[in-house]
């Protein structure tokens, strides 16, 4: 009787964060540490923006983005952000300060939320 309880409060797993983490840290999760797939959930949703240069070119801390290039399938996935894995760029975010980073080959900036502000964010949903 207590597993049904237990399966509605877990969460599923978003397909990306499934994906970047594998199902064996999934399934430790969902038993050990549920609260991590909620937040690595929100972040893959939460934790960036997809910037057009135009509109980045207005904000003065996007002057000095670094490169990035991006894999064949994150690159493809811009058209749909859904499907975009954030987990899977290797960047590194900052604590406190927004990152600005120029997507290679395209007219798009990819901007990091800083930790403080995800973590933040997260908490609030709660």
């Amino acid at each position: 009787m207590t597993f049904p309880v237990m399966s509605q409060n877990t969460p599923k797993a978003d397909s990306r964060v499934a994906d970047f983490f594998g199902n064996a840290k999934i399934q430790t999760w969902a038993t050990q540490n549920p609260d991590s797939i909620r937040y690595y959930n929100f972040f893959v949703n939460h934790s960036f923006e997809i910037w057009t240069a135009e509109n980045a070119a207005l904000r003065s801390d996007s002057k000095n983005a670094a490169i990035v290039s991006l894999s064949t399938e994150n690159f493809a996935a811009l058209e749909n952000l859904s499907e975009f894995n954030i987990l899977k760029t290797g960047l590194k975010w900052s604590k406190d300060q927004t990152l600005w980073f120029s997507i290679e080959d395209s007219e798009y900036y990819l901007m990091l939320q800083p930790l403080n502000y995800i973590d933040n964010k997260f908490k609030a949903g709660k």
